[in-house]
């Protein structure tokens, strides 16, 4: 999925999030050959990523947090409008740290 056709994606999400998150998800999309709910997991799994390597970290890692979250949540309900059959499998790789790594999410 382009970043484009995310981004597009993520303006027909309601409620929309909070203004002051928007620009942490804009800048967070890629490109990706992954289906919409594995491109959305990678987002949210890269950007947690992000927040753990910093423990020392503080409040400046809160919106970097909160879009990682906001990603993960966004991963699942794609899979469910897309095959709710496969959140269980979406759920597996989220949970193995590999929600990016395809294999499902028509």
């Amino acid at each position: 999925m382009t970043r484009r056709e995310l981004l597009a994606w993520l303006e027909t999400r309601r409620p929309a999030p909070p203004d002051v998150l928007r620009p942490s998800l804009a800048a967070a999309v890629d490109d990706a050959a992954l289906s919409l709910p594995d491109h959305l997991a990678r987002l949210g799994e890269r950007l947690l990523a992000r927040v753990a390597g910093r423990p020392a970290g503080g409040r400046e890692l809160a919106l970097d947090l909160l879009a990682a979250d906001a990603f993960i949540t966004y991963a699942f309900e794609a899979q469910a409008e897309a095959d709710v059959a496969g959140l269980a499998a979406l759920a597996g790789r989220v949970g193995a740290g590999d929600g990016g790594a395809g294999g499902g999410g028509s």
